[in-house]
């Protein structure tokens, strides 16, 4: 068959099931419009054929996975419809039909193969977790059974109970609708109810049931083949079968594959909750309804006791199917409340309850990925999710089973274990090993470094609060961010670390409270050019009058900033007063370079260019008057990063020194690459010139070569007359030092300017033009 063909069969076939639909409809009206009985009939047979064909035409067309439940459900609605053939012949050829007959064996067989058709749809094999949803279904089956047992059979079986064939059949009806109103609770909880074809085979269902009891507590003793409204319950009982039949969704109702506590949650929905309630409250209702009625107690006791006790077992064992339920969330909450769902690794949660755990002594290391925000900030935060997960694979492959592996946070993982189960030292060189191979993530390969830090629980000393996880993890951060600043990348948790951060913690707040209450203050140190020998520049030197009324050096406070944001707002506050008291000095005629000291973080802080570019044009500025030192080391950390930021501010006119240059690692000829115009020779080789050959050969040749590269010199600690002298003999650029000027505050600069452009006019004797 061609796909065209195939495609226009099928919206042909699409269509059908709404022309059945009406089609049936239609049958229903005719049925009781007719004027003659025996045309009635043939109608009510002919729609309940229908109804078998279009089931097996949908199941052929639509091709459903579940193809022999919706075969079963046809050859039990074609019992049915024998049944009702059955039922007329016997009626036209006798005059009457007897109770019971042959139609009445086809319809209880057709009940089991319909309801068994049923089944299969919603479930086409056992689960162990389909035992709440039959419990269910059994629930209701025993309420209604007592129900329909106590005012529809008892009443019409009178004190001869059940007696004959005639009065098992009668008995039989019920139990059949019984039957299918549990499969009916059954439907309804079930996963497929979203399919319209589920919807419609649920409501054939529900019809037939409902005009099954209708017709039940009508108590219809003598069965006539005269029309009644109940006909047509089980007339659009079977224009419904056909039309789900003939439904697309049809090939949809599958068996869903989803986990055995799904199945036992979907049993305990609110609606179903609500019907076993009710069902549960049946016994006690009846045995009140029967006691109001003043009934004998021989006729109703025995049903309610027994259906009553069924009952019990029935919730039961709901009741413990839920806390099955209950325990199997409970643990799968902890678990996930307990576990990182990046990495999958443990959590802090998880952690702290480990800690708490162990008894004796625990051992903590943390390992933090180094410069993992620069990873995000260049790859994006997917990347940088793959690296994580990359490191907790690479962890793993370090610790057995002894030890925990966690992920406390962001870029920070944990390894907890007792005393006797790891060696920290080791474990520590470990991973610094591991970790010295480069990782593939995705398409990229990375060198990633890390830092770890290792710290153990304490004995509690006096006074101190008590050794909790907390704790614990705060001595593992504060030693590996003392790791950091180690060769080795690892150290080791001891008690001066606490002290360390409480003194920075409250140097902090006092730092923050110095910058708005006018607590700092800037000095300035005179730079001389010693061709000239005048003074051409100021160093500005930050100073803090401290509230203890100690006047505290940079020294004394720039790292603690430097750890933090604060160095923002401080080196703002150093550029902006520098700059504003050379406009002040400019004004009066004496026109000075302004050198201001930036931090590593400033170098690599993106802020940096604007704050220069506004101080710039606030006080009228050149910018080549402007020179801001970097020490060696700083350059050193980053270099691509730092000829980045200093050949932007190069660009903008501002003059770039090395100030401290000798006391780091790098060779002049790597700092030429560096877009810098000026070197700061350390005190450390400056001071001792005078006495030391070798320091003096170390100045020579720093000169030579600097002068070479076409760099200037500045030469600080300058103490004495004779240091000066033998820079001088060397063609040094300038120099700085006490002997050409202490620092002192801004409006007595001036005056040391000219005192010492007056003395330095004779220098060892000779004058100088």
């Amino acid at each position: 068959m061609s796909s065209d063909r195939r495609e226009r069969l099928e919206r042909i076939v699409t269509a059908w099931w709404r022309w059945y639909a009406a089609l049936g409809v239609l049958g229903c009206v005719a049925y009781f419009a007719v004027p003659s009985i025996a045309a009635a009939q043939s109608i009510f047979v002919l729609v309940g054929a229908s109804a078998v064909a279009a089931t097996v035409i949908g199941t052929r067309m639509h091709r459903p996975s579940n193809r022999t439940a919706w075969l079963t459900i046809a050859l039990g609605t074609g019992l049915w419809v024998v049944g009702d053939i059955v039922f007329e012949w016997i009626d036209v050829t006798r005059g009457s039909v007897p109770e019971p007959s042959l139609a009445d064996a086809l319809y209880l067989v057709a009940y089991p193969i319909y309801g068994f058709g049923l089944f299969l749809l919603v479930r086409h094999k056992w689960r162990a977790s389909e035992r709440g949803h039959v419990a269910n279904s059994a629930i209701v089956m025993v309420a209604f059974g007592l129900l329909t047992w106590v005012f529809a059979v008892q009443p019409t079986l009178g004190n001869d109970g059940i007696s004959g064939t005639a009065g098992l059949v009668d008995v039989a009806y019920p139990a059949m609708d019984i039957f299918l109103l549990g499969l009916l609770a059954h439907f309804v909880g079930s996963r497929q109810w979203r399919t319209l074809s589920y919807r419609l085979l649920t409501a054939a269902v529900l019809l037939l049931v409902v005009t099954d009891i209708v017709n039940n507590f009508s108590i219809v003793s003598e069965p006539s083949s005269e029309r009644s409204l109940i006909d047509a319950g089980w007339t659009m009982s079977y224009v419904l079968i056909g039309v789900a039949a003939l439904h697309p969704s049809m090939r949809r109702i599958t068996s869903p594959n989803i986990e055995p506590e799904a199945h036992l949650m979907a049993s305990f929905t609110t609606p179903t909750v609500v019907v076993l309630t009710a069902a549960t409250l049946t016994a006690p209702t009846v045995m009140f309804i029967e006691v109001i009625r003043d009934e004998p107690i021989a006729q109703w006791g025995w049903a309610v006791l027994l259906c009553a006790s069924a009952l019990v077992i029935l919730v039961i064992f709901r009741i413990t199917d839920l806390l099955r339920l209950l325990h199997t969330q409970t643990v799968r909450l902890r678990a996930a409340a307990d576990t990182d769902h990046l990495t999958g690794l443990a959590n802090l949660r998880a952690l702290e309850h480990r800690i708490w755990q162990n008894a004796g002594e625990t051992t903590l290391l943390t390992v933090d990925i180094d410069r993992f925000k620069e990873i995000n900030d260049t790859f994006g935060r997917g990347l940088g999710d793959q690296v994580l997960v990359a490191v907790a694979d690479r962890l793993r492959s370090v610790v057995d089973d002894s030890i925990m592996l966690a992920r406390l946070a962001g870029d920070e993982f944990a390894l907890c274990g007792t005393a006797d189960s790891m060696d920290p030292t080791a474990l520590a060189h470990e991973i610094q090993r591991r970790f010295a191979a480069p990782f593939d993530v995705g398409t990229m390969t990375l060198l990633i470094e890390a830092s770890v830090g290792v710290a153990f629980s304490l004995p509690i000393a006096e006074g101190e609060d008590d050794d909790t996880p907390d704790r614990l993890v705060q001595r593992a951060d504060l030693a590996v961010q003392a790791a950091k600043a180690t060769q080795s990348r690892v150290a080791f948790y001891d008690r001066s670390m606490d002290r360390d951060t409480s003194a920075q913690l409250i140097m902090l707040g006092e730092l923050t409270t110095a910058l708005e209450s006018d607590q700092l203050e800037l000095l300035y140190q005179p730079q001389v050019d010693l061709e000239s020998m005048t003074v051409v520049g100021v160093e500005a030197l930050l100073r803090w009058h401290h509230p203890n009324g100690m006047l505290l050096a940079p020294s004394a406070f720039l790292p603690t900033a430097e750890r933090t944001g604060l160095i923002r707002p401080l080196t703002s506050y150093v550029l902006t007063r520098a700059l504003a008291q050379r406009s002040l000095w400019a004004m009066d005629g004496l026109d000075l370079q302004m050198a201001v000291n930036i931090s590593t973080r400033n170098l690599f802080d993106d802020t940096l260019i604007a704050q220069v570019r506004t101080a710039l044009r606030e006080f009228h500025c050149p910018a080549e008057r402007l020179t801001l030192e970097v020490t060696e080391t700083s350059a050193m950390t980053d270099p691509v990063g730092a000829t980045e930021m200093l050949s932007i501010l190069h660009a903008m006119g501002v003059q770039v020194a090395i100030d401290d240059y000798g006391t780091g690692y790098s060779s002049l000829a790597y700092i030429e690459r560096l877009p810098v115009q000026e070197l700061k020779m350390d005190r450390a080789f400056v001071g001792g010139m005078a006495h030391d050959p070798a320091h003096a050969a170390i100045v020579r040749s720093t000169v030579e070569l600097a002068r070479t590269l076409g760099l200037s010199v500045t030469a600080e600690g300058v103490e004495d007359e004779m240091t000066m002298t033998a820079l001088r003999e060397l063609r040094c650029g300038r120099a700085q030092g006490y002997h050409l000027g202490r620092p002192t505050s801004s409006d007595l600069l001036p005056a040391l300017v000219a005192e010492l452009n007056t003395r330095l006019k004779t220098v060892t004797g000779e004058r100088i033009p």
